[in-house]
């Protein structure tokens, strides 16, 4: 017997209503925008690992030298993912660009590279990174365009305090160095006094207050600028400049004493020794305190001191010969002076007639620094062109780009285009950079063409004056012998010109032509005065 099979019943199927119907479109929607979303972000972390990958393998290339195929690499990676200028991947790509041109030495390639990354913004990832590689770059080359202003737009409250104060005395010293005090003050006055750049912004900020004849402000900034690098044992030179802008305001109120105090307190080894002895020579000659003003001419005219050039120091010994009625010193002094600078007048004038371009005093100066007399530029007339801040460092801009240049005469046809870019960048900033240079040469030599004019006039005046007192000092011996009155016999230091007496010691020694390296600074000469005195 067989079993017996009911048949199925198949229910009819329900028909949606509209609402279930919406709703259902609306789930399937929304799954498909997951599964997308989804998709694009796991194709986001990848393309992302790919380029961390591919900024490991382009800092690897830069590490060894090997820059050009790191650059390759970065922009291989952005052409080849089609990804826009403004995008997180070409952020990437051109940071490491930024980090093989710095490994490279190519300074300022990449400090604009590094501008560019800076402009991004804050909140990108490398934008402390980049401002401190930038910063050292500006140490090595002078580097501040007018895009730096930008970053005033930026709030950086979220980084560390630390950070916060390089990025404060950095847009300060930027102002500064633009002429805008009131801005520079404004980011200066926030840095904060324990950080390492405080002592430079308390420096600057004096610079400041001095332009604007608010010495009493300067002092103090001035004086906590010397505080903080003993402090923070940060940046001594700021010291030694600030102890030479101290005694500066002392002079000028009259306060010799205070001035002689500061200079004295610049270091022997400090690359501004020269400078402090120099101004203090010229205290101690207007105060009239003969003895100290003479022994710091005898140590500026020592070998230690050779590469400066301070014309006037013979027109200064041999008036205050005169004033001693050591007529003899006097005219001595006069002799050097004729025998070592009056013969660099001529030529000076000379050059300054027949050249014209800002481009030929530049390659006046290099050629003559090779021994080349091609110019007719007296040689040593070089090292008051070299003791210039200035031009120091546009000439040392100058070499940076030439050996940037060097670098991509062999490197930039490997790199298509964009090393086309940076050669002609380059070639456009040594033409501009060198016009800049030549500029402040011709400056320079214009004034010394007019300090030496001047000199020469004083000279012809102590000559007469000189002239005068022989004949008034005849007179007086003659007056004496009429009165059957012999002068008296004064002891002089005959053929050794001046004594001196060493630092607090009482040892004196006939001192020309005699050199102590460490009693430089200390030395005051031992001479009496012969005048006749009322």
């Amino acid at each position: 017997k067989g079993k017996v099979v009911k048949p199925k019943v198949v229910k009819p199927k329900r028909t949606l209503t509209p609402e279930e119907l919406r709703a259902k479109e609306e789930r399937m929607r929304e799954e498909a925008r997951r599964l997308l979303a989804e998709k694009k972000k796991a194709e986001e972390l990848q393309r992302k690992a790919y380029a961390k990958g591919v900024l490991a393998k382009g800092r690897r290339l830069a590490a060894k030298g090997r820059f050009v195929e790191a650059i390759q690499a970065y922009q291989a990676f952005v052409q080849q993912g089609g990804f826009a200028p403004d995008s997180e991947e070409a952020y990437l790509a051109k940071f490491g660009i930024a980090e093989a041109l710095v490994k490279a030495g190519l300074y300022q390639s990449a400090a604009k590279e590094l501008v560019d990354i800076l402009l991004a913004g804050p909140k990108r990832p490398f934008f402390q990174t980049a401002f401190e590689q930038l910063r050292k770059l500006r140490k090595l080359v002078n580097y501040s365009p007018p895009d730096l202003e930008e970053l005033t737009k930026f709030f950086v409250g979220q980084f560390s305090k630390p950070f916060q104060d390089q990025y404060n005395y950095v847009l300060g010293e930027f102002y500064y160095d633009y002429n805008n005090w009131t801005k520079a003050l404004k980011y200066l006055d926030v840095v904060s006094p324990s950080s390492m750049d405080y002592a430079k912004a308390q420096y600057l900020k004096g610079l400041v207050e001095v332009r604007n004849q608010l010495y009493k402000s300067a002092v103090g900034s001035f004086q906590r600028a010397i505080v903080a690098t003993e402090e923070n044992k940060s940046a001594s030179q700021v010291a030694d400049l600030a102890y030479l802008a101290l005694a500066r305001i002392a002079y000028e109120a009259g306060d010799y004493d205070a001035a002689i105090y500061y200079y004295r307190r610049v270091p022997r080894r400090s690359y501004k020794r020269a400078t402090a002895l120099y101004e203090s020579a010229w205290v101690y000659f207007v105060k009239g305190d003969y003895s100290r003003a003479l022994g710091t001419f005898h140590t500026l005219h020592s070998p230690y001191f050779k590469h400066q050039f301070y014309p006037e120091l013979w027109i200064l010994e041999a008036t205050v010969y005169m004033n001693l009625c050591r007529f003899s010193y006097a005219e001595l002094a006069l002799a050097r002076y004729t025998k070592d600078v009056a013969p660099l007048t001529v030529p000076l004038k000379r050059f300054l007639l027949k050249t014209v371009r800002p481009e030929e005093y530049y390659t006046a100066l290099v050629y003559t620094l090779a021994g080349k007399k091609v110019y007719g530029l007296p040689r040593r007339l070089i090292s008051i062109v070299l003791a210039n801040v200035d031009f120091y460092n546009l000439y040392k801009t100058v070499k940076q780009i030439e050996r940037e240049q060097a670098i991509m005469s062999k490197n930039a046809a490997k790199l298509g285009a964009f090393g086309a870019q940076i050669t002609k960048k380059l070639s456009d900033l040594h033409s501009a950079v060198v016009r800049q240079t030549g500029i402040k040469i011709q400056r320079i030599l214009r004034s010394t063409s007019g300090t030496l004019a001047d000199y020469s006039i004083k000279f012809k005046e102590i000559e007469v004056d000189l002239q005068d007192e022989k004949l008034k000092e005849e007179e007086r011996k003659l007056r004496a012998l009429g009165g059957d009155k012999k002068p008296k016999k004064t002891q002089t230091a005959e053929k050794g010109g001046t004594t001196a007496i060493v630092g607090s010691d009482a040892w004196e020694w006939p001192f020309e032509g005699s050199y102590w390296s460490d009693e430089i600074g200390y030395y005051r000469a031992f001479i009496r005065d012969k005048c006749a005195r009322k």
